[in-house]
C-alpha cells in the first residue's frame, strides 16, 4: 500500500466537470428547461433537443440560444431574468432528481487519500454547485470551485486556466493537471490549455472523431479513473 502511496502521483491536481461527470443532472435540466421556457411563454423545447444541446456543454447564454436561436436577442436584463428563474426551479427539482453517479464518493476519497488536489471547473453557476455539493456531503473533497464567470469567458478558452489555477499554483506545471470531463467543451479545454484529460463516456458528451486522439484516458464508470491512474503509476 505504501507503494502505491508514493508512485500513484503522477499528477498533483484532477480538474473535474461537474454535470455528466460527477452529477447525473440530465433530467433536473431538462424538467428546469422546459418551466423557464413556458413560464416566459415559450414553447417548451424536447427532450431530444436538450440532451442534444447537454452534449455540447454549453454556458447557459448558449443553452437557451442553442434551444431557440431567436433568444439571442433578448436584451440583458430579460436575459438575466431567465436564468434567475431557471436557476431557482434547477435547485428546486435538484433535492429529487439530481443525483451521484455510482461510486463518485469513493473515488474522491481514494485521490484524496494519495494526495491530490481536486477542483471543479463548471459552466453551472457556482452557488448551484455548492448547495449539491452540500446536498450529497462530498464539499470537502474540493479545494476550490469554478463556476460561471461573466467576466471572463468559460470553457473551452483557457483564460481561467492560464490566469488564475496555474498562477495560483506557481510549484505546478501543465504535466500535473489533468482534466475531467464528458462534453467536447472539456476535453477541447484541457487541448487549450496544454494539460492531459479523461473523457467520462459515462456522462452527455459524444465526441467528435479529431478529439478523440487529445484523450488521455476514456473512463466507463467513476472509479475508471483510479484503475487508469494506478496503471499509468504501477
Amino acid at each position: 500500500n505504501n507503494f502505491y502511496f508514493f508512485v500513484f502521483i503522477v499528477y498533483k491536481t484532477i480538474i473535474f466537470d461537474f454535470d455528466g461527470t460527477l452529477c447525473s443532472s440530465i433530467t433536473t435540466i431538462a424538467s428546469a428547461l422546459q418551466h423557464t421556457f413556458i413560464h416566459f411563454g415559450y414553447p417548451a423545447p424536447s427532450m431530444a433537443s436538450i440532451s442534444k444541446m447537454c452534449a455540447s456543454g454549453p454556458n447557459l447564454h448558449d443553452t437557451f440560444t442553442l434551444l431557440d436561436p431567436s433568444l439571442g436577442s433578448l436584451d440583458k436584463k430579460t436575459f438575466d431574468e431567465w436564468c434567475v428563474f431557471y436557476r431557482a426551479e434547477y435547485n428546486k427539482m435538484a433535492e429529487h432528481q439530481c443525483n451521484l453517479y455510482p461510486h463518485v464518493e469513493q473515488m474522491l476519497f481514494q485521490l484524496k487519500e494519495r494526495g491530490l488536489e481536486l477542483l471543479i471547473v463548471s459552466q453551472k453557476n457556482k452557488s448551484s454547485i455548492e448547495h449539491a455539493l452540500e446536498r450529497f456531503k462530498i464539499t470537502q473533497f474540493f479545494s476550490e470551485i469554478f463556476g460561471e464567470i461573466l467576466a471572463h469567458p468559460g470553457k473551452p478558452d483557457p483564460y481561467l486556466f492560464e490566469h488564475e489555477i496555474l498562477p495560483s499554483r506557481p510549484s505546478h506545471h501543465q504535466s500535473d493537471f489533468l482534466m475531467v470531463g464528458d462534453t467536447s467543451v472539456d476535453i477541447q479545454f484541457a487541448k487549450n490549455c496544454g494539460i492531459d484529460v479523461a473523457w467520462a463516456e459515462y456522462g452527455y458528451g459524444d465526441i467528435p472523431k479529431d478529439l478523440l486522439e487529445s484523450i488521455t484516458f476514456h473512463l466507463h464508470a467513476p472509479m475508471d479513473l483510479v484503475s487508469e491512474l494506478n496503471k499509468k503509476t504501477s
